[in-house]
């Protein structure tokens, strides 16, 4: 997998998500990350954090279903949890299981619901790439 299709990937999950739940409102933060083993070995993964705390147009338990069907559409294998340890408490799609880590790769993907607020996060698998010329090149979303 190339940079690109690591990145689109994720972004393609998030708009998705995003358009589930509220298309707008969004704060968004995306990055690429070194995961080269070695100098010779350039690697990079890339991350997104998103969040939208305002009023959300629906139940968060409905919301998350819907996000669960576009997730499904893309290929992802979720669970969806409540956690009520958390305030407000949610509702976490996750691929793979929440609080379970990443999968062998090292990608994850998770999106939580509560009253009023939501968090998509998601990292890619390492890809070979250079950090420094993704950067000069790539500005964050």
């Amino acid at each position: 997998m190339t940079p690109e299709a690591a990145r689109s990937q994720i972004e393609d999950l998030y708009e998705a998500s995003a358009a589930a739940i509220a298309p707008n409102g969004w704060e968004i933060v995306g990055s690429w990350l070194d995961c080269s083993p070695s100098s010779s070995d350039l690697r990079v993964r890339w991350t997104l954090s998103t969040s939208r705390v305002s009023p959300l147009p629906g139940a968060p338990a409905d919301l998350i279903a819907r996000a669960q069907r576009a997730w499904q559409e893309r290929g992802h294998r979720v669970t969806v949890e409540r956690d009520t340890n958390l305030t407000p408490p949610r509702w976490i799609l996750s691929d793979p299981p929440y609080l379970t880590g990443t999968h062998p790769d090292g990608s994850f993907f998770t999106l939580n619901i509560g009253e009023g607020l939501a968090y998509f996060d998601a990292t890619s698998a390492c890809v070979p790439g250079d950090i420094l010329q993704l950067n000069a090149r790539t500005p964050s979303p």
